[in-house]
């Protein structure tokens, strides 16, 4: 399947809000106050405790909610029509109209919806976990954590995006994998959306 860049992005962004929500699922609810505070710092959130961070989350109206965070994801899926095989787009539908009338259910159909894609093409499955991958990178600076494991599975991923053409990502790849700082992080970030627009 060759796939148009819009449709690229909207599958890297699924993959971004997927990943999102599956973090923050394995961390809800909060329940150390200097972890939420920290998380909250790093996202830039008005919370302060584990309880305000809590609240927060469950405030559907926010944009970090849950339900909020499902809906970016549920607006790129209706994006795809035309793209995902008829099953996957079909299940994918189900899915989240199971999240929709049962918002408790978010974090188990998000669990499935990967299974789903997972199933998909090669190339939409490259640039989901392309999606993912960054998430998790930019998840993982904000919060001091270890990167080395998201940096391998990103260098796979880049290596499969150099067969498809994007070999304009190896400078700024090369300097994220040198220094693992923000600013090259975020400089890579970009060279990614530039490649998006690129013959758009």
């Amino acid at each position: 399947m060759i796939l148009l860049n819009s449709s690229a992005e909207y599958i890297f962004w699924l993959g971004r809000y997927i990943s999102r929500i599956q973090y923050l699922c394995h961390q809800f609810p909060f329940k150390e106050d200097a972890e939420a505070a920290e998380y909250a710092k790093a996202f830039c959130l008005p919370a302060f405790d584990a309880m305000s961070l809590n609240e927060l989350v469950l405030n559907e109206s926010h944009a970090v909610s849950f339900k909020q965070q499902f809906l970016y994801a549920k607006d790129n899926i209706h994006e795809l029509r035309g793209v995902l095989t008829a099953y996957g787009y079909a299940e994918l539908n189900q899915l989240i109209k199971t999240a929709s009338e049962n918002p408790g259910y978010i974090c188990d159909v998000v669990g499935e919806c990967l299974d789903v894609l997972e199933a998909e093409s090669h190339d939409v499955f490259l640039f989901f976990k392309l999606g993912q991958s960054i998430e998790q990178i930019d998840r993982q600076i904000r919060l001091n954590q270890n990167l080395s494991a998201a940096l391998q599975a990103l260098s796979i991923v880049v290596k499969l995006l150099e067969e498809l053409g994007w070999d304009s990502l190896a400078d700024t790849w090369r300097d994220l994998q040198n220094s693992s700082s923000s600013e090259n992080f975020y400089r890579f970030s970009d060279q990614v959306h530039q490649m998006f627009e690129v013959n758009a």
